[in-house]
């Protein structure tokens, strides 16, 4: 078999691991990778120096439990709030308390000798009318209940003082208990609390108060306090209170609330006039229209109970005084002032009558054809009368010899016959 011939290949170094063909031969040989050393590169690092720790000397045994039991023996028990003293409790620190006052008397160097020296002692900044109290006193103790006596404290002025920045003050006339009001900020159901202007007293129909006060920017809680007596039904056991249990002139008009006091709540005979004072019901105590005749007795109202001009016109329904009403004799003279029947006082219809049968004399408004007559009760028959447009009838007798003069004609009868006539002879 014949030998096959191989072509020289020529090789050239090139890059690392690559292949170079120079001979044209189509056989490719991997060649091996030229490493070149490269120089180190030192650079030189800082030297860290961690801190060791102390050695500590060793402590004997002993020594350590005795300082162990030192450490235990004077432990601080001073954060406790509460401490017992006897039988008593107190605190474990002494407290800074506060009180205020309007006016000081006999004060020396911050102290005041009697109590009586202090005017309106109190523990709220501000008084009832929302100013601030011109007096502070504070005093420090252990005890937990605030002292109330004024020499207890060290009294400053609050003039200049400018961390009392506010107060609110409310009031309700609500009949409800205390825990069931809430406050001016959270009301209780049905409650309402109305604001009391600053420099405003407590109205006087005031039930309870609020008041609140703000002293560096920290708002105090509500306080509410009972300013008016209220003594709701549901408070009252039946028969709890009896006449027994009220003091004379302890029920006052101030303490009765309006329209408190009705038909229901007052027992039949319960009022009779010797439980009603001297002028204690006045016109201005009766509603009108109140007092009808079903509430009058007989003979309950006379002369001796009605004032000098109690009654007036303006008094007097219209239609309510009638003949029947006014006894026999009761209007005389001396009855009606002066100047008091007027013209427009007297209805154009009525006649005003004196006398009776032919013993009379009328001003008549009702009579058809005469307004004025005399000597008859029958306008037509009276030998005096005066018509309505002015004519004048003037007869010496009903019949028989007379004179008559009428309008403008005079005539002169003999028995029945006409004797002489004058003036209008048509």
């Amino acid at each position: 078999m014949a030998k096959r011939k191989i072509p020289k290949v020529g090789l050239e170094l090139g890059r690392p691991g690559s292949l170079i063909d120079r001979g044209g031969s189509n056989i490719m040989r991997p060649q091996p990778a030229i490493l070149r050393p490269q120089p180190a590169i030192l650079r030189p690092q800082p030297a860290i120096q961690r801190p060791q720790p102390a050695t500590l000397p060793s402590l004997p045994s002993k020594e350590i439990e005795k300082r162990l039991f030192k450490l235990e023996k004077n432990t601080d028990t001073s954060n406790q709030l509460i401490e017992k003293v006897g039988d008593q409790y107190q605190y474990a620190k002494e407290f800074v308390y506060l009180a205020y006052a309007s006016a000081l008397s006999n004060l020396s160097n911050g102290s005041i000798t009697n109590q009586s020296d202090a005017t309106d002692f109190q523990f709220s900044p501000f008084s009832s009318s929302g100013t601030l109290m011109p007096y502070r006193g504070f005093f420090t103790n252990k005890s937990i209940y605030q002292s109330g006596d004024p020499t207890d404290y060290t009294w400053q002025s609050t003039s200049g003082m400018v961390g009392y920045t506010a107060s609110e003050r409310y009031y309700s006339v609500s009949t409800k208990r205390l825990e069931e009001l809430g406050n001016p900020t959270k009301p209780g159901t049905g409650v309402t609390w109305t604001v009391i202007n600053s420099g405003s007293g407590i109205p006087g129909s005031a039930i309870w108060f609020a008041e609140r006060f703000k002293i560096n920017s920290v708002w105090a809680n509500w306080s509410i306090t009972a300013v008016g007596p209220w003594v709701g039904s549901d408070f009252l056991v039946d028969g709890a209170i009896i006449e027994a249990k009220i003091a004379a002139n302890a029920i006052s008009t101030a303490k009765i609330l309006n329209d408190a006091i009705d038909n229901d709540k007052i027992a039949a005979n319960a009022v009779n006039t010797d439980q009603i004072a001297a002028d204690a019901i006045v016109a201005n105590k009766i509603l009108a229209g109140e007092i009808g005749a079903n509430h009058i007795a007989a003979n309950a109202i006379t002369a001796g109970k009605i004032n000098t001009d109690a009654v007036t016109a303006g008094t007097i329904a219209a239609g309510a005084v009638t003949a029947v009403k006014i006894d026999t004799d009761a209007v005389t003279a001396n009855k009606i002032a002066a100047g008091t029947i007027t013209g427009n006082k007297i209805s154009s219809s009525t006649a005003i009558t004196a006398g009776s049968g032919t013993d009379v004399a009328a001003l008549d408004g009702a009579d058809s054809t005469y307004r004025i007559y005399a000597g008859h009760s029958t306008p037509a028959s009276a030998p005096f009368r005066v018509k309505k447009d002015g004519t004048v009838i003037i007869e010496s007798a009903a019949s028989g010899s007379r004179l008559v003069i009428e309008d403008d004609t005079i005539k002169v009868y003999n028995g029945t016959t006409l004797r002489v006539k004058l003036g209008n002879l048509s």
